[in-house]
């Protein structure tokens, strides 16, 4: 939801409606980065929506390549059962301890472990290793 602020014009008020782990998420993702929670949420949005805009102008859908050669079988059959949007999603959204922010994975595999999908691969900025775990059902 987003509203206009008459005294500041330039202003917006966004509501967000989360589940308690995602209250939990973000604001371990703002300690991390050492910044409040509001900041890490506007700096997460406005790369998330860059990348959109990158992308629509140049009319491909990302400019991530998926080598899937680097999958075990069951990471590769877990992975592929994932809507290919949320995939980009994924791997579009990967936190970097070195850059300390929100960045793309490239050059990855991926496991199962335990029951959780892991990708491990590397920054896009500055190829440092990054991961995602996407958890299992």
């Amino acid at each position: 939801m987003q509203e206009k602020n008459e005294a500041f014009p330039d202003c917006v008020r966004i509501t967000l409606r989360m589940t308690p782990q995602q209250r939990d998420l973000l604001r371990r993702g703002a300690e991390v980065a050492g910044t409040p929670v509001s900041t890490f949420v506007l700096h997460s949005a406005c790369q998330a929506a860059g990348q959109l805009l990158i992308e629509q102008q140049s009319g491909v859908s990302s400019p991530i390549v998926e080598s899937l050669s680097t999958f075990t079988k069951p990471a590769r059959q877990r992975w592929e059962s994932i809507p290919a949007d949320i995939r980009q999603r994924l791997l579009s959204n990967v936190w970097c301890g070195q850059c300390r922010h929100e960045t793309t994975i490239t050059n990855f595999s991926g496991t199962i472990k335990g029951r959780d999908l892991l990708l491990v691969g590397k920054c896009a900025e500055c190829h440092g290793d990054v991961a995602r775990v996407i958890e299992g059902a």
